[in-house]
């Protein structure tokens, strides 16, 4: 069991989570900071200083000596953002919604960032031991087959980790029970069809490292 498994959901702002991030500013942080679109922000700094105010107020963090650290929760989040070397970005869109996800894994665990333009994100933790990719599969196939907002639907994830570039895979399930599966970053990436029964082991392949 990963040590989030037990961690309910937690709901933190744009700079509460930058400054999680800054109180262990190793490259996997500043790897998850831009992977959740919070690099190169404005008065970053006055951010981090409002995040550590209300993670203080919060609970989520005290203070030790002459540092801040992250406590109950925020230490959890922390150890993984800060750690991770394993990340999946992912888009679901169905005629009815659309969702930006990702998902960041380390020794410490992983964790589930639902991303909200607004500013204010779930981030809940998540069971990593059948692999991330594994888990990132598992989640898009709820929005391609068992999702209650119907057809078409679509599920483009891409596969990071520490070094290197990473691997792209968009599948999309059409009304008419067609699958479609592009492999590839970019504007216009090779596109193919697959058969219903291979779809989702073919996206999973097409996302993992050799």
């Amino acid at each position: 069991m990963t040590q989030t498994a037990n961690v309910d959901t937690l709901r933190l702002t744009d700079h509460e989570l930058l400054a999680l991030l800054a109180m262990n500013p190793t490259p996997a942080a500043e790897r998850s900071r831009e992977l959740f679109r919070l690099a190169g922000v404005n008065h970053q700094d006055v951010l981090e200083q409002a995040g550590i105010t209300t993670l203080l107020v919060r609970g989520l963090a005290e203070v030790a000596g002459e540092d801040i650290v992250p406590v109950d929760k925020g230490a959890i989040v922390a150890a993984v953002v800060s750690t991770a070397d394993e990340w999946l970005e992912m888009a679901l869109v169905t005629p009815t919604s659309d969702h930006v996800l990702f998902i960041a894994g380390s020794e410490q665990g992983a964790v589930l960032l639902n991303l909200s333009r607004y500013g204010v994100h779930e981030i809940q933790p998540v069971d990593s031991r059948s692999g991330m990719l594994s888990l990132g599969v598992a989640i898009a196939k709820q929005y391609l087959v068992d999702g209650p907002d119907g057809l078409p639907a679509a599920a483009m994830i891409k596969h990071h980790r520490a070094g290197g570039e990473p691997l792209v895979a968009n599948l999309k399930a059409g009304e008419d029970g067609s699958w479609t599966l592009a492999e590839g970053d970019g504007d216009n990436p090779p596109t193919r069809p697959v058969p219903a029964t291979e779809a989702l082991a073919s996206f999973e392949a097409a996302l993992t490292f050799a």
